[in-house]
């Protein structure tokens, strides 16, 4: 996972996540924001997208892009207030296995 440590609030922040699925098949990869899923992307549904009202995140959906080896999601309109926090990408198969991973960076939002 990618994800600045300083995010400048006059700026839109990206973060990106990127995995090898080896001989697992994807399920959903899931964006949180302190705990609270923000996004949801599952390639075998209909929409394969789906959004969820969290404090402080605005996606900008022009610049968020999902495929099997990787999800950007770019959010704008960032307030110090707000938008800082722990940001979460997690990774989950198919079953049987429905392994899960995960990883958590803490973004501080700053008029930089």
């Amino acid at each position: 996972m990618n994800a600045p440590i300083v995010a400048d609030l006059r700026e839109d922040m990206e973060l990106n996540c990127h995995f090898d699925m080896g001989t697992e098949e994807l399920y959903a990869v899931k964006w949180y924001k302190d705990d609270q899923e923000f996004f949801r992307f599952v390639p075998r549904q209909t929409p394969d997208i789906l959004l969820f009202p969290v404090a402080g995140v605005h996606l900008t959906t022009r610049d968020t892009n999902c495929s099997y080896k990787y999800c950007k999601v770019k959010l704008q309109k960032l307030t110090r207030e707000h938008s800082g926090g722990a940001y979460r990408c997690e990774i989950s198969s198919e079953g049987p296995a429905f392994k899960l991973a995960a990883e958590t960076h803490n973004v501080t939002v700053a008029d930089v």
